[in-house]
């Protein structure tokens, strides 16, 4: 009787470490779907470069959802519509004006910059392309990713079955030994004589029979509520609102490595306020037409004007392939710039004070921006983070105007030992004065 006991306690033991094995694999496991084609591949790679903004595999989006679009259309009439879909619908073809009043009379890209294996290689990828779930960089999954048994919440769904799965594992093991205890004293089966407890076991069992066992709860329970306090406010602190690392996609992509860095452009051609003004001002359509009303990039895409340059165009109503005097149409409309740098509304922040007055460059608080292709959140721009360059930042009083009345403060009592001013000034004479000491870490002065 006790053997069988033990055996259905093994294979129910079994049963449920396998279960907690397949959970655990599966957890882990990266669902991988039908491979691509090499050619698909390719296809893969400039649908993503070129069609993503705009269209996904089985989602509506912008424009349709493109699964078995291959299948709806021939491969001539896909090649003609995405290489110039507005001749395809001045030509009077029903297909592509029905597409277009479908989707919200939205225009889609004209892609002339693409050779016609280019689009067939597009076109093979639609045809290779399968819904199985396809985890992409940062967590997150593609937008055509049909997701299956990965769902957001299976992670903890999973934890879950596993505390709760172990839990069984205890109460069976209990349950168990329980068991066997009841049937040994029925049979007259004497246990094994428990040995005589070392000085550590006498010692721990003496110190059980004096503590007070609310007493014990309270502090491991204190203990875990000051842990998970710390972890509370370590998070606030660090991760609640900052945003360090934020690098929104833009409507262009515009790189500062290859303006700032590749051609060493002065920040201040475009961001022309930055010494005069609160605000570094986002530059007009104006100052980019400066230059690319010449830079085009044409040889870089078969003779065709590069893909952002394009869209550069489309917010002045500049058509460059016009007589002089109708380039530019009655319709410009401004860039719509993604804010990339964020304070709260309370927190008063002006460039020229710090750029004019203090003579501060823009990579101090924006990082490497000659070598990022696309700009990003440098610092954590949080209070600390300010008020730490506060207290170690000189302010170079001697060669700057914005400062002239404290010059002659502190110049009028350079020799006088008893003057406030003195102090600033080192032993070669320099004058040393942090933004701290200038009244930097005054409330009023960020928070007004």
């Amino acid at each position: 009787m006790v053997r069988n006991r033990n055996n259905y306690y093994m294979q129910v033991k079994s049963l449920l470490v396998a279960f907690l094995l397949f959970l655990s694999l599966n957890l882990f496991a990266q669902p991988s779907g039908k491979p691509l084609s090499l050619e698909g591949a390719k296809g893969e790679s400039l649908f993503k470069l070129n069609c993503v903004s705009c269209h996904a595999m089985n989602a509506k989006l912008v424009g349709p959802a493109l699964q078995n679009v291959h299948q709806r259309r021939s491969e001539e009439w896909l090649l003609k519509w995405i290489k110039n879909n507005e001749k395809l619908r001045a030509s009077g073809d029903k297909d592509a004006i029905a597409v277009y009043n479908e989707n919200g009379k939205s225009a889609m890209n004209v892609f002339e910059n693409l050779s016609d294996d280019q689009i067939k290689s597009i076109i093979t990828y639609f045809k290779d392309w399968t819904p199985a779930a396809k985890v992409v960089a940062a967590g997150g999954t593609s937008p055509e990713a049909d997701q299956g048994f990965f769902s957001d919440n299976t992670l903890y769904i999973l934890l879950f079955l596993i505390i709760i799965l172990a839990v069984v594992l205890l109460i069976l093991r209990r349950t168990k030994n329980q068991l066997q205890s009841t049937l040994n004293e029925v049979d007259g089966i004497v246990e094994n004589e428990v040995a005589e407890p070392t000085a550590s076991q006498s010692k721990m069992a003496a110190f059980k029979k004096k503590s007070n066992p609310t007493i014990v709860k309270l502090l491991v329970g204190t203990l875990v509520a000051l842990c998970l306090a710390v972890y509370g406010y370590n998070f606030g602190a660090t991760e609640i609102a900052v945003q360090q690392g934020y690098a929104p996609e833009q409507p262009i992509k515009f790189s500062h490595k290859i303006h700032a860095g590749d051609y060493k452009m002065d920040c201040r051609y475009c961001h022309t306020t930055v010494e005069k003004s609160k605000q570094a001002s986002v530059p007009s359509v104006n100052t980019c037409m400066n230059c690319h009303k010449g830079v085009q990039l044409r040889e870089r895409y078969d003779g065709e004007i590069s893909p952002e340059i394009k869209k550069i165009y489309a917010a002045m109503d500049y058509d460059p392939d016009k007589p002089n005097g109708q380039q530019f149409g009655p319709n410009p409309k401004p860039i719509k710039w993604i804010r990339v740098h964020n304070l709260p509304d309370h927190a008063f922040f002006n460039h020229s004070m710090h750029v004019k007055g203090v003579g501060l460059t823009c990579q101090t608080c924006h990082g490497p921006v000659q070598a990022m292709p696309v700009i990003q959140q440098y610092a954590t721009l949080q209070m600390g983070w300010c008020i730490n360059c506060h207290r170690e930042r000189n302010i170079d009083v001697e060669n700057n105007p914005y400062y002239e009345k404290l010059h002659e403060k502190i110049k009028a009592d350079k020799n006088n030992k008893n003057s406030n001013y003195s102090k600033y000034y080192t032993k070669d004479g320099k004058i040393n004065v942090t933004a701290a000491q200038n009244g930097a870490l005054e409330c009023s002065k960020c928070h007004y």
